[in-house]
């Protein structure tokens, strides 16, 4: 037991080492792969298509709820289903060609705005005290 205690940090050591380092590497997503998917006759391509979607709009709502806006910002109805704000995108991502090479997680809310942009706050008149 003893001995099993002292190789243990060998072990792990010697298995963090056979991990490749390419893992830990940050790679985006990119708009050409996922216009790939969504315009994909696959059923399984088309649900990730829809799920990346969904994430980046939950994420949005997200920051809008900490009144934290993006910078390009959409308003979508309550009720809209993922599915179908995933064909919104699919549309824009045919004759988008010039976002091929950016992140998708930034041309999701591009499509978006072009359908659903916000409306400015309407301003309300404060009553003249007699």
């Amino acid at each position: 037991m003893v001995l099993m205690k002292s190789l243990l940090p060998a072990l792990l050591f010697l298995a963090m080492s056979a991990v490749p380092s390419g893992i830990a590497q940050a790679q985006y997503y990119a708009t050409k792969d996922l216009a790939a998917e969504c315009l994909s006759a696959k059923r399984e391509e088309m649900a990730s298509c829809i799920g990346y979607v969904a994430g980046v709009i939950d994420y949005h709502l997200l920051m809008q709820s900490f009144g934290t806006a993006p910078t390009i910002d959409f308003c979508l109805p309550q009720d809209i289903s993922k599915e179908q704000a995933a064909v919104i995108v699919m549309a824009y991502l045919r004759g988008a060609t010039e976002h091929d090479e950016f992140t998708a997680a930034a041309t999701i809310p591009l499509a978006l705005n072009k359908v659903f942009p916000c409306r400015p706050a309407a301003k309300t008149r404060k009553k003249k005290r007699s």
